[in-house]
């Protein structure tokens, strides 16, 4: 019996393709935030930023673009794909290191409508070198299988359907919730939650 294409990915994958997701949240949460809030939300990342889909926009979008292109073909096991996972980890592994010996100022995580305000000052460093070496792992490990390959252009529709539909949801919570409110909050978590499993499109 053939295995079903994406199911039984070896360990260091499918954290790889997690993290990855994890990581470029920071690119599509601007995406849906600056689309569906409008001006009310506001949004800043390495020095960019902008209200609404207005300012730098560019960077939040073809950021979400460039990020599921590649959740895409690492999910159908292009080598390359993962090589890229492994290089955007180890640049947010150097970032992170430079930042942390040449700053007095502390490395936080914060998340204003959830509440969020974690410091990464000493673990970021150890968890972003972890994932480095699980995704250079899983880089060099692939083992691209003739299933995958012929069921490269198959899309999962029911989880395409399901995604697609929680989008009027999204702009509904977003829109009508005032900033920080439960609405507001409901929405983000589904944004995210979209983000973490929007790479099961490409899993037939």
């Amino acid at each position: 019996m053939s295995p079903v294409p994406g199911r039984g990915a070896p360990l260091a994958r499918r954290v790889a393709l997690g993290w990855f997701s994890l990581t470029t949240l920071v690119f599509w949460l601007p995406t849906i935030r600056g689309a569906f809030d409008g001006e009310s939300y506001q949004w800043g990342l390495v020095g960019l930023g902008g209200r609404g889909i207005g300012g730098d926009y560019w960077l939040p979008l073809t950021g979400s673009l460039v990020a599921l292109a590649v959740t895409a073909l690492a999910r159908r096991e292009r080598r390359w794909a993962l090589w890229a996972i492994a290089v955007w980890s180890l640049l947010l592994t150097l970032a992170l290191s430079v930042y942390m010996a040449t700053s007095d100022e502390d490395f936080r995580f914060r998340g204003d409508t959830l509440g969020i305000d974690v410091s990464l000052r000493w673990v970021g460093p150890i968890v972003l070198a972890a994932a480095s070496v699980l995704t250079v792992v899983a880089a060099t490990r692939l083992r691209q299988s003739p299933d995958r390959v012929s069921a490269s252009g198959v899309l999962n529709r029911p989880w395409l359907a399901g995604l697609v539909l929680a989008l009027p949801i999204q702009f509904a919570l977003l829109r009508l919730g005032a900033p920080g409110s439960g609405l507001d909050q409901l929405g983000v978590l589904l944004t995210i939650v979209q983000w973490l499993l929007i790479g099961r499109i490409f899993t037939p």
